[in-house]
């Protein structure tokens, strides 16, 4: 067997805790971490504009986007409550997220399942009837806008909004 190339037996390598992963925020749309990050006070103003309730202040008091039970319809109420230069809404589109299918689908089990196809509001979840014997479930990338509709009502919690791959083209 081989040793773990990973592996240091030195005494500082033991005691030196791994280092934790960057913890990926999803921001508003029409903004960017940097942008947040340079310009947000903390004021909270874009998290009670709001009317989906989906804007939530992180651990250090700035807005992040938490889709449990609501989606963004782009309305722009956050970024009219903003009184600093956080917002940039000529940005097009709002933001490049869109949602990806993670492992778990019960679609892909052969059992069932389509309410986040249903509940789209852009039609971008399709079903690929030329996988057999169920079928497949599919994002149409270029009609997601990333709204996050879809993720509240999959029972396995088996989607995602995340930033698309540079080459695909559908997941």
């Amino acid at each position: 067997m081989s040793p773990d190339p990973h592996f240091s037996a030195s005494r500082r390598a033991f005691l030196k805790l791994p280092s934790q992963p960057e913890i990926q925020r999803l921001r508003p749309p029409w903004t960017d971490e940097a942008l947040v990050a340079a310009r947000c006070t903390s004021c909270n103003a874009c998290s009670e504009a709001c009317p989906e309730s989906i804007l939530r202040p992180d651990d250090t008091g700035r807005p992040e986007v938490v889709f449990d039970g609501g989606e963004c319809t782009f309305c722009g109420k956050c970024a009219e409550a903003c009184a600093q230069d956080v917002f940039d809404t000529k940005r097009t589109p709002a933001w490049p997220m869109k949602a990806e299918f993670q492992p778990g689908c019960l679609q892909d089990h052969g059992i069932a399942c389509q309410v986040c196809r249903d509940i789209c509001p852009t039609s971008a979840i399709r079903i690929d009837l030329t996988k057999r014997p169920f079928g497949r479930l599919r994002i149409e990338t270029d009609a997601c806008t990333g709204c996050g509709a879809c993720l509240p009502v999959c029972p396995q919690d088996a989607l995602a909004i995340v930033h698309p791959k540079e080459d695909a083209q559908t997941a």
